[in-house]
């Protein structure tokens, strides 16, 4: 499966990410942004199957970061649509975030939870390997 990741400078933190989500062979990412226009710009050549968006510090509410909730919105907007990883540095994931989560298309991590990241990414590709509707939330 194609991932793009979202959010994450260029340098060591997203060697990190990228080597982590390429250590299972079933992911590959495809292509890396920090700014927004060109993460979807990006999403709209490449057509990844998974969008991991690390989401900005201190944010509670993606509404408060309306580049962030563009991004989340375009590559959900798709055809077809990138399921998404939402990556957030708080202790306790925003309920407003939260809310975004939807089974199999749509999963919110804590940036340090390899782990749950990795499960995400297992969840999203069993649900496009059955060939379910991948819902808007």
């Amino acid at each position: 499966m194609t991932v793009l990741v979202v959010g994450v400078p260029d340098g060591e933190q997203l060697e990190l990410l990228r080597s982590g989500i390429q250590r299972n062979p079933h992911f590959r990412v495809v292509s890396h942004a920090h700014d927004p226009a060109v993460a979807l710009a990006h999403a709209r050549v490449l057509l990844p199957d998974i969008t991991v968006l690390s989401l900005p510090a201190g944010l509670d509410r993606l509404d408060a970061a309306p580049d962030v909730l563009h991004v989340f919105h375009g590559v959900r907007a798709l055809d077809p649509p990138s399921a998404v990883v939402l990556r957030t540095s708080a202790t306790r994931v925003p309920r407003a975030v939260s809310g975004l989560a939807a089974e199999g298309a749509v999963h919110v991590v804590r940036e340090s939870d390899a782990e749950a990241l990795m499960r995400a990414l297992h969840a999203i590709g069993l649900r496009r390997a059955s060939c379910d509707p991948d819902p808007m939330p």
